[in-house]
């Protein structure tokens, strides 16, 4: 399936292993990727890398297996009535809206905690048989992801700049409780090639990790509005993330943008078909990582970091209040009189 050159987002490619190494371009390249895109490919090729690469694989065969449970069976596991931050459980495809005007989704989603994987808390963690049968596996990509979420996050701190205590991975401890999860996705197929099977969002967290086999991810570049569209009297010029073997396609979310001022990116996405083409089946994993339930997100100390303009700072607001705010959101339900608009894609005025 051929999709012309315009239309490809031309993200950057972040080495995980120079990372690790503290490679000091490495660590530039990624400050300026998060500043300019908030997307990027991270390189996972290294040897090093491959047992994680095997155990996303077994992720993948599990996800369908999942997915091919009975409808009643899938429901006993309803994130909404397991979880109150949506952090353990299934969602059934059509619950979420996918545009403002009132269509839903097109999609299902299985979501596992790391809290409950890792056996960092005693909350309830309720899963079937298939989930049993891969912990081990599950485990592993939880552990892998946080550890290089981990390295990325102390990259940037360190390019930032930023002391101790408000250094990024500071709100995210390894060893600690959090609200991480790992999502599994199935989107149906659809004939219609102009469905919409997912809103157009920014992620509600601090940074994103996903797996996909299939094409169907779309990214906004910044800068554009809803007043370009208006003026070029078209539909904005998404462009498509194509999967890439060996590495995960990272972003950045919106709890690092707000304690960054905006200077880190939180970059709008969605995900369909390719133009003209019917929506096919597709299968992807995502790991989501929150700060701690408590942190404010607010703007951290460092010269890098651009001051709130007076009059026109955002009200204090915790990662726990922001996730409930983006979920009422991603449901279809008004909170406090923002729009949806501010809510889901934070702030950029783009949904019709």
């Amino acid at each position: 399936m051929d999709i012309p050159s315009e239309k490809v987002a031309k993200l950057r490619t972040i080495s995980l292993l120079k990372l690790q190494a503290g490679s000091v371009s490495e660590r530039n390249l990624l400050l300026q990727t998060c500043t300019e895109d908030g997307f990027f490919y991270l390189d996972l090729t290294h040897p090093s890398h491959s047992a994680l690469q095997n155990d996303v694989e077994s992720v993948f065969v599990l996800s369908k297996d999942l997915f091919n449970y009975p409808l009643d069976i899938k429901t006993l596991f309803d994130v909404d009535k397991v979880s109150d931050l949506k952090v353990n459980g299934y969602k059934p495809k059509g619950r979420n809206i996918a545009t403002t005007g009132g269509k839903t989704d097109g999609f299902e989603t299985w979501v596992l905690p790391r809290n409950g994987l890792l056996q960092l808390s005693d909350a309830p963690f309720p899963y079937p048989p298939l989930i049993a049968s891969n912990l081990n596996a599950l485990r592993r990509v939880v552990q892998e992801l946080s550890s290089a979420a981990n390295i990325i996050l102390s990259s940037l701190s360190a390019s930032l700049s930023l002391p101790g205590g408000q250094r990024l991975e500071d709100f995210q401890g390894l060893s600690r409780p959090s609200p991480d999860i790992l999502r599994l996705l199935k989107y149906h197929a659809d004939a219609n090639t102009s469905c919409q099977p997912h809103v157009p969002h920014t992620d509600m967290g601090s940074l994103t990790f996903l797996f996909s086999h299939t094409p169907g991810l779309q990214v906004l570049p910044h800068g554009v509005s809803k007043e370009d569209k208006i003026q070029g009297q078209q539909g904005l010029p998404w462009q498509y993330v194509m999967p890439r073997p060996g590495h995960a396609v990272v972003n950045v979310g919106d709890c690092l943008s707000k304690m960054t001022n905006g200077l880190l990116k939180s970059a709008l996405h969605r995900v369909g078909p390719i133009e003209g083409h019917p929506m096919d089946e597709r299968y992807s994993i995502a790991y989501l990582m929150r700060p701690e339930d408590h942190t404010v997100l607010r703007a951290l100390d460092s010269p890098l970091i651009p001051p709130p303009v007076p009059g026109q700072e955002d009200d204090p607001i915790t990662s726990g209040e922001w996730v409930r705010r983006k979920f009422k959101a991603l449901r279809g339900q008004h909170d406090n009189g923002s729009s949806f608009d501010q809510i889901l894609t934070g702030g950029r005025g783009v949904l019709d």
